[in-house]
C-alpha cells in the first residue's frame, strides 16, 4: 500500500507539495475549503472579467522551473510568462512621477528627474542589494534549515551580518540616496510582505535585486494560470483534489496524526501536510491554543479592491503606486496606530496593459491593493469599510483616473475580516506571521510539528518566508524532509 498523504489547503505550497509527493509515489488527497485552486493566489471570473485575487507579480523564475521540472514538468511551456518593461510607476502628491525599469541607466536618469543627484548612490546600492540576494538564497531560504545548531554558525552568523540582518532597511536608504522619496522608492516594498521599511531587516533590500535584476513577470491569463497548471500537475502525476471541503479538525492517536476531520467526512492519512494558515492549524484544527505561533508577531493585512471598469485607461501601465506624501507617518498609522492612514499608500494592478484577455473587449479588470491593519487594531471593519473605500476611489480618481468611479461597472473587494472568515487567515493577516528578526531562520516555526512527527506544515507562516516563491520554496523544502523522514512504503 502506498502511504497516503492528506494536503490541507490547495494553495501555491500546497499543490506544490501535492504534485512532487503525488510524483514520488505516494497516495496524495488534496482537501480545499474553496471551489478553486490557489488559496490567497486564486483567480475568480466575474461577467467576463478575471481577477487575481492576492498575489499580482511573478518573481523568482527558476523556483517554478525546478518545482515543475521535479515532476517533469516545463514551466516555461506551462505558464507562459512576459517581462514587464517597464517595471512600474510612482506618482507623488506634487504631480511627480518615477519610472522604474530593469534597464538601470533609464531608472538613474528617471531618479534625477525627480531629485537631481539622487542616483549617485544608486549603483552601490543596487550591488549591496544583489549581494543580499545571492547570499540569502545560498545560506538561508534556499535550502532547509534542520536546526538551530545548524543556523548558528560563524559563517552563518557572518552571512547575517552581511546581509544587514541588524541594521534597518529605510535608514540605509536614506543614507545611499539622501532624498526622502528616493529611499522610499528602494525601501517601500517591504509594506507588501506585511513589514514596515521603518522597521524591517535590512536584509529585505534583496526585494530591489528580485525587482531589477531578474525583473517583474506576468503569467498570460494572471497569476492564477500558475494555480491552474499546479492543479493539473497534481492530477496528471496521480493525485487527488477535493474542492469545497472544509477541513474542520486533525485526528490523532498518541504521537502521530491519522486523520483529517471534513465537511464530507473523515479521511485517514498516514501523514498530512497542512498548507492552512500555520497559527490556524494550531489553534483550531489541533486546539493547542496556546503554541507560540498564535502569540508571535502577525503582520498588517490588506484593503483589496476589483474594479470592472466598462473603459480602460489608455496610458496605465500594468503596474502603478500612489505614495504617500509622508511614508514614515502612512506605515506607522498601518504598523503602530492600527488605522487605516489619512494619506494611504495604494498600489494599481492593470493587466489590460498586457494581456487582454483578462477583460471584455476595451475594458478593464482593475485591481486596487491598500495596505491596512489587521483584526488586532481598533478599526470596526464592518463599520468603516464602505467610507473607507469611498477616500480610496476619491484619492484614484484625484490623482490618477480622473472619472474613476463612473467607469465602474461593479465592484467586490476584500479586507481583513474575509481573509479570516473566507482564507482561515489568523487575524486576517494576509501575509501571515511577520519576518522580524525573531522570527526568521529557525526561530520561524518549523515545517514539521515537534511532537506529532508525521504533520508538516507549507507555506507562509512557516519556514522559509512569505510570497509566492518563497511559499514554493517551502512546499520543496518539506517534501525533501518527508522523503529523508517518511518515505514511499
Amino acid at each position: 500500500m502506498k502511504r497516503r498523504v492528506v494536503v490541507i489547503g490547495a494553495g501555491i505550497a500546497g499543490l506544490t507539495a501535492a504534485a512532487q509527493l503525488a510524483h514520488r509515489g505516494y497516495d496524495v488527497h488534496v482537501v480545499e475549503k474553496q471551489a478553486i485552486p490557489g488559496g490567497r493566489a486564486a483567480q475568480a471570473q466575474w461577467e467576463g472579467f478575471r481577477f487575481d485575487l492576492g498575489p499580482t507579480l511573478l518573481f523568482m523564475l527558476d523556483v517554478y522551473r525546478t518545482a515543475f521540472a521535479s515532476w517533469g514538468g516545463d514551466f516555461d511551456r506551462e505558464v507562459p510568462t512576459i517581462r514587464l518593461r517597464p517595471n512600474y510607476t510612482l506618482h507623488y502628491p506634487d504631480g511627480k512621477s518615477l519610472v522604474i525599469t530593469s534597464l538601470l541607466s533609464e531608472t538613474m536618469a528617471s531618479l534625477d528627474a525627480l531629485a537631481p543627484g539622487s542616483s549617485r548612490g544608486f549603483l552601490r546600492y543596487f550591488a549591496e542589494a544583489a549581494e543580499s540576494y545571492e547570499i540569502s538564497r545560498r545560506e538561508f531560504v534556499g535550502r532547509r534549515i534542520p536546526s538551530f545548531a545548524s543556523f548558528f554558525t560563524p559563517n552563518k552568523l557572518h552571512a547575517l551580518w552581511k546581509t544587514g540582518a541588524l541594521a534597518r532597511l529605510a535608514t540605509r536608504a536614506k543614507q545611499a540616496f539622501g532624498d526622502d522619496r528616493v529611499a522610499g522608492v528602494f525601501s517601500f516594498q517591504s509594506m507588501y510582505l506585511g513589514m514596515s521599511p521603518f522597521d524591517a531587516p535590512l536584509l529585505y533590500r534583496l526585494l530591489l535585486f528580485t525587482e531589477l535584476g531578474e525583473g517583474i513577470h506576468y503569467p498570460i491569463g494572471g497569476i492564477g494560470a500558475l494555480a491552474r497548471a499546479l492543479h493539473r500537475a497534481v492530477i496528471e502525476n496521480g493525485g487527488a483534489i477535493h474542492y469545497a471541503t472544509e477541513v474542520t479538525g486533525i485526528e490523532r492517536e498518541g504521537q502521530r496524526v491519522v486523520a483529517v476531520q471534513t465537511s464530507s467526512g473523515r479521511v485517514e492519512a498516514d501523514l498530512i501536510v497542512a498548507n492552512a494558515d500555520l497559527p490556524y492549524v494550531y489553534g483550531t484544527l489541533l486546539g493547542e491554543t496556546q503554541d507560540r505561533s498564535l502569540r508571535m508577531r502577525h503582520t498588517p493585512s490588506a484593503l483589496l479592491l476589483y474594479l470592472a471598469l466598462d473603459r480602460r485607461y489608455d496610458d496605465l501601465l500594468h503596474h502603478e503606486f500612489l505614495m504617500p506624501s509622508d511614508l514614515q507617518r502612512t506605515c506607522d498609522d498601518i504598523f503602530r496606530r492600527g488605522r487605516i492612514p489619512d494619506d494611504p499608500a495604494i498600489y494599481l494592478c492593470a493587466p489590460g496593459a498586457s494581456d487582454a484577455s483578462m477583460a471584455p473587449p476595451g475594458c478593464e479588470a482593475l485591481y486596487v491593493l491598500v495596505p491596512s491593519p489587521s483584526l488586532d487594531s481598533p478599526m470596526d471593519w464592518p463599520a468603516q469599510t464602505p467610507a473607507v473605500i469611498d477616500r480610496i476611489l476619491r484619492t484614484i480618481e484625484e490623482r490618477r483616473l480622473p472619472g474613476l468611479r463612473q467607469r465602474i461597472r461593479f465592484m467586490n473587494h476584500r479586507t481583513p475580516v474575509h481573509f479570516h472568515d473566507e482564507l482561515n487567515l489568523n487575524l486576517g493577516a494576509a501575509f501571515g506571521l511577520s519576518h522580524d528578526l525573531l522570527q526568521i531562520g529557525p526561530m520561524r516555526p518549523d515545517n514539521r510539528h515537534a511532537r506529532y512527527r508525521n504533520l508538516y506544515f507549507a507555506g507562509a507562516s512557516t519556514r522559509p518566508a512569505t510570497g509566492v516563491p518563497l511559499v514554493s520554496m517551502s512546499a520543496m523544502q518539506t517534501v525533501e524532509r518527508i522523503l529523508e523522514e517518511m518515505p514511499v512504503a
